[in-house]
């Protein structure tokens, strides 16, 4: 009996042990609203007499493919005060979004490389390990945000997420 319970149990688990399904696809505009795209791909209609052929490429990239930049900024209100919402993305990863505490007219938001943190004398700043990541990213180049009173970059760490890096008090 002891068996059969077992084996009954084994079989519970075998569903679990399944493949996962394909992720579902998200449109180019998903970012943007959250939600995901249908993963039905329409079918093409065949006229009489023609075959069906296979849908087109679409002809546009998706951000993430299209290289590393600062996709906007907008203001709002962060605990009572004026702040600044950054969406950025780094090719190759999706979009994201940082905070800054002064409004967005007050903040500077750019992609830079070495040679430019070099130039504004914030390369220093970092240690070894931040710009390991800096160099690693797409391009070299790595989100720097600065306000009246800091500046901090964006490099994307051992996590894979970004993380703030003070490059100016």
């Amino acid at each position: 009996m002891t068996r059969w319970i077992a084996i009954f149990a084994a079989c519970l688990l075998l569903p679990g042990c399944s493949q996962a399904g394909a992720p579902a696809v998200v449109n180019e505009t998903a970012g943007e609203t959250g939600q995901p795209a249908s993963s039905e791909t329409p079918k093409p209609q065949a006229r009489r007499g023609q075959a069906a052929t296979a849908p087109a490429a679409p002809a546009t990239r998706q951000p993430a493919q299209s290289g590393s930049r600062v996709l906007g900024e907008k203001d709002f209100t962060l605990r009572g005060n004026p702040a600044c919402e950054i969406r950025f993305v780094y090719a190759g990863h999706e979009a994201d979004t940082v905070f800054w505490e002064e409004p967005c007219e007050a903040v500077n938001a750019s992609m830079m490389t070495q040679s430019d943190l070099e130039s504004f004398d914030r390369w220093e700043r970092l240690d070894e390990f931040a710009r390991k990541f800096v160099n690693a990213l797409p391009g070299g180049q790595v989100l720097y945000v600065e306000g009246s009173f800091s500046a901090s970059v964006y490099p994307i760490g051992t996590t894979g997420l970004t993380y703030e890096v003070p490059v100016a008090d």
